[in-house]
């Protein structure tokens, strides 16, 4: 695929995007500086809050490339991938962009994203990375991308409801043993649910985990359905086993407080005492509720893989047709390896990819906060098999898994029929390549 079969959609809300100059004046000093002025473009989503931190330490960087500038563009999720869409099909992506798992397959086999690889060791130190780093990024040979930060999956739990039945969300080895875990903590006569439902919500990394650990993967290497009818048929079996005995709320009640955020997450007004979530949302729930947080890892199904460890990367890319390849590739070891920097966004993004960043940034962290850099370093220790490269259909497959979870709570289909569907509209949107 060439860049001019990139989509040409206008960007959507391009007026709202905004862009921030930055070391307009180089200081003095900085053991890589450049005799002449060179100007990059730094494309990222988010809001505000998180520009005014990247601007800021960015800043660090500018200082001490003399003669160097900077730009920050930023816009929300999908107006900025709008974004990259036209710019990528006009040859024109910022020098230095973050970059989705689910878009760098497209635009990596597209020749749109410089090849990193030959920067390593001079712009960019790949070592304290994590060994899932490289593969995170790397397309036909090249790199296309190195992850900024990591985030997880958990097991969160509401401490006083654990404490008060004398479990301990570590004793959670299994899947059955959080199950008899949950059902042991529901309490329906004051309206507690053992645990929520993770079938019905939009992101399913709980079920890739179950799918890795069955010696599967939810893409194959050429982008087409991974997992087979069976696996994905158990996990459907397992969560609708918990919800018949009344340990899981019922659709309904899901969907009605999956639709209002975090506010009315169930763990957070007490009305379920587990809850499978990101371990990077440990610290917005916690904030939300008086009572404690705790967190554990993912339990595995009976024989799992050792390797079935991952951790869902924040890319970071540079753009193919940037003038400044090398300036480029150390900004990127920049946001990687600086721990100043870090100082400055801390976990804004989720736990930084680097451990010794990591490790740097723990003493200003919060205790919830501090929990989840510390799961991802644990779990990080774990063997960890590298994860295919997300398929350009990668977002339709989550909309697919939702409508069949919700297919099954709400007795629409029964759970064979729900999952046969699920593989011929996942077969549909993922055609092996």
């Amino acid at each position: 695929m060439s860049p001019s079969t990139f989509s040409r959609r206008a960007f959507l809300g391009v007026g709202a995007a905004a862009g921030v100059s930055l070391g307009l004046a180089a200081c003095s000093g900085g053991s890589a500086s450049t005799s002449t002025s060179k100007s990059l473009t730094v494309a990222q989503w988010g809001d505000s809050t998180r520009a005014g931190l990247y601007e800021k330490a960015t800043k660090l960087f500018t200082a001490a490339h003399k003669g160097t500038t900077a730009k920050l563009q930023y816009a929300d999720l999908n107006p900025y991938l709008e974004r990259l869409a036209t710019q990528a099909a006009a040859r024109k992506l910022p020098d230095v962009l973050w970059m989705r798992d689910t878009h760098i397959g497209r635009y990596g086999s597209a020749h749109a994203l410089l090849d990193l690889s030959p920067y390593f060791d001079n712009q960019i130190d790949t070592k304290t990375l994590g060994a899932a780093a490289i593969p995170s990024g790397k397309i036909a040979g090249g790199v296309y991308a190195l992850p900024t930060h990591y985030v997880g999956q958990a097991t969160l739990g509401s401490k006083s409801l654990l404490d008060a039945k004398g479990i301990d969300l570590n004793s959670f080895t299994h899947w059955d043993d959080l199950a008899a875990g949950a059902t042991e903590l529901a309490d329906p006569s004051k309206g507690i649910y053992g645990v929520g439902d993770p079938t019905v919500n939009v992101t399913h990394r709980h079920l890739e985990a179950w799918i890795r650990q069955s010696g599967e993967e939810l893409f194959t290497k050429g982008g087409g359905v991974g997992f087979t009818a069976d696996t994905v048929e158990a996990w459907f079996e397992f969560w609708d086993k918990l919800r018949k005995s009344k340990v899981l709320p019922s659709a309904d009640r899901e969907v009605q407080a999956d639709s209002g955020g975090s506010a009315t997450n169930f763990l957070v007004t007490g009305k379920a005492a587990l809850m499978m979530d990101s371990s990077n949302h440990l610290s917005s729930l916690q904030a939300l509720t008086k009572n404690p947080l705790v967190m554990g890892s993912i339990p595995t199904v009976p024989n799992s893989t050792d390797d079935w460890w991952f951790f869902p990367p924040i890319l970071i890319s540079a753009a193919a047709n940037t003038k400044n390849p090398e300036l480029a590739a150390a900004l990127i070891g920049f946001y990687c390896n600086d721990v100043p920097a870090a100082k400055i966004t801390l976990l804004n993004q989720g736990a930084p990819s680097s451990d010794t960043v990591r490790s740097a940034i723990a003493p200003a962290l919060s205790a919830s906060d501090k929990a989840f850099i510390d799961q991802i370093s644990r779990e990080q220790k774990n063997p960890s098999r590298a994860l295919p490269i997300r398929p350009e259909g990668a977002s339709q497959l989550d909309t697919i898994l939702t409508r069949t979870g919700q297919q099954i709570a709400y007795g629409r289909q029964s759970i064979s029929a729900a999952v046969a569907a699920l593989m011929t509209s996942a077969k549909q949107a993922l055609p092996e390549k």
